[in-house]
């Protein structure tokens, strides 16, 4: 979404649209505006600094010169703004993707009114919402995948849209803090494509504006403005963008099975189980699943609990079997 704007358009964008937030340049578009509509630039300053920017010393510095050459200079730019490597532009697809799955948990409540569920999104830990009945849990971390692994049959032996990519590290993780942990999986590659286009019509010139500057920059509590943008503007244009997925279906597996797969099938985790390094795979280490051989549907899961309580699915992920493994001595 590429589009021009002057020093003053960026900084009441930011104000209007995220104003709250505590990112540093927020709190610097608060100071220069506090500037450019008369205040000193010590009262600037600390208008910047009580809104976030930090040290005062430099909110001093920066505003004592921002009269003539403005506030976006002293931002600080993204290195890599790519898709791949930019996670703001993964967010809008994940936050319809959570925003959808409510809707199913909403569904689950209606059917099954012992069942609560929780919102953890703001958590920031391995879980966006937990499903409750009695003293059984279910966590589930809801992942949107946008982009197909185009090297998957080459290194993991699936083709690209039968395969879903899991962080080994947080389902490793999980089995020790959260061993009921499920993966709730939104498959849509073409989400990103309707997207763009899609906000570059439902977004006002501010919000543009706004989206465009949290794209180039970052910055000491940039994450803090990415949610708040990427959420408000979801829920505000929720009746079109929920347009876009909703036919998808959500696909579930445990972190238990996750890391059992890696385990006995580890040439599903280049890097583990074969050299890819430099290949397609480098980025993170990721136990790689079949949609269709490794994963439940989502309506599946959810009348199993509908019919017999949530302890079915807890039952399901902890079920064991007894089996003949090497255990060497030396």
């Amino acid at each position: 979404m590429k589009l021009s704007y002057t020093e003053l358009e960026a900084a009441e964008a930011l104000t209007n649209v995220i104003g709250e937030s505590r990112w540093e340049a927020v709190a610097l578009a608060h100071g220069y505006l506090s500037l450019v509509r008369g205040s000193d630039p010590e009262t600037a300053a600390r208008t910047a600094f009580n809104r976030g920017f930090s040290p005062l010393r430099r909110a001093r510095d920066v505003l004592s010169s921002a009269t003539s050459k403005g506030f976006i200079p002293f931002l600080k730019s993204r290195e890599k703004t790519g898709s791949a490597e930019n996670p703001i532009t993964k967010m809008f697809p994940a936050a319809i993707t959570e925003e959808r799955f409510i809707e199913h948990l909403e569904s689950l409540r209606e059917q099954r009114q012992r069942v609560e569920y929780s919102d953890d999104r703001d958590s920031r830990s391995l879980t966006d919402f937990t499903i409750y009945e009695g003293q059984e849990t279910l966590p589930l971390n809801i992942k949107s995948a946008a982009t197909p692994f185009r090297n998957s049959k080459q290194l993991v032996g699936l083709d690209p849209d039968d395969c879903i990519p899991i962080p080994a590290y947080k389902a490793h993780a999980a089995l020790d803090v959260m061993p009921n942990l499920l993966y709730i999986i939104s498959v849509d590659y073409d989400l990103v494509i309707q997207l763009d286009e899609m906000l570059s019509r439902l977004l006002d010139r501010e919000e543009q504006i706004t989206w465009a500057l949290l794209n180039a920059f970052i910055g000491a509590r940039s994450r803090d403005a990415e949610d708040m943008f990427v959420y408000s503007m979801t829920r505000k244009n929720w009746t079109d963008l929920k347009e876009l997925s909703k036919d998808k279906p959500f696909n579930v597996i445990s972190a238990r099975k996750a890391i059992r797969i890696l385990q006995k099938d580890p040439q599903r985790t280049p890097g583990i189980g074969l050299r890819a390094w430099g290949t397609g795979a480098s980025a993170e280490v990721n136990v790689h699943v079949s949609i269709r051989q490794d994963t439940k549907d989502w309506h599946d899961v959810q009348l199993r609990i509908v019919n017999n309580g949530v302890v079915d699915v807890v039952n399901a992920v902890n079920r064991k079997k007894t089996e003949v493994v090497f255990d060497p001595e030396i």
